[in-house]
């Protein structure tokens, strides 16, 4: 028994300060009332900038700062899950359509019935960040900014700055920084 209960405290142990070693999720949602790409000055980071890139199908969201990079992807997804028979949600019964009388299936007498759609998010936050800036690539994954990381990001040129998420189960989404954040950064990521 006590041989158990010390191989559960172990395991318990590692799974816990296993998540110390990835990257955290940003500090703000997508949807949130924050000043995007523009400096703040935040309590508990300093100077930061928060960024956000919605494409197709997914919102990628960052916070920047000295003490540390926040990174969430959400991808966006849909279900099919009936029909509008013109009377309000008819997902298996009769309902009145536009154009005649019949199942919310889409099985009557007409062919308007319009399709409803449930969305949904799926969350996520990758092990690590590469970033390619003035044809070099930098990695990020815990902690505050290195010193190397932070001149980088200081210096970058104008324009946008192109970013790979990188998960440990061998996935990776290529996306980009605007280059309004990538211009916020000279204030953020200055020497002291």
């Amino acid at each position: 028994m006590k041989r158990q209960l010390v191989g559960l405290g172990l395991g318990m142990l590692v799974s816990t300060a296993a998540p110390a070693l990835a990257l955290s999720p940003a500090t703000v949602d997508a949807g949130d009332n924050v000043a995007w790409s523009k400096v703040v000055e935040n309590p508990f980071d300093g100077k930061i900038v928060y960024d956000r890139n919605y494409k197709s199908g997914f919102v990628f969201v960052s916070s920047w700062s000295k003490s540390g990079i926040g990174v969430t992807y959400n991808r966006v997804g849909s279900r099919l899950i009936g029909y509008d028979a013109g009377f309000g949600y008819s997902g298996l019964g009769f309902g009145h359509r536009r154009g005649g009388f019949g199942l919310g299936l889409g099985f009557g007498l007409s062919s308007s019935a319009d399709p409803i759609y449930r969305y949904y998010l799926t969350e996520s936050v990758p092990d690590s960040i590469s970033l390619a800036i003035a044809g070099k690539l930098y990695t990020y994954t815990n902690g505050a900014v290195s010193p190397e990381l932070a001149t980088a990001l200081a210096t970058a040129p104008p324009g946008n700055v192109k970013i790979r998420l990188l998960w440990s189960d061998g996935k990776t989404k290529d996306t980009e920084i605007g280059k309004d954040t990538v211009k916020a950064w000279k204030t953020v990521f200055q020497p002291s």
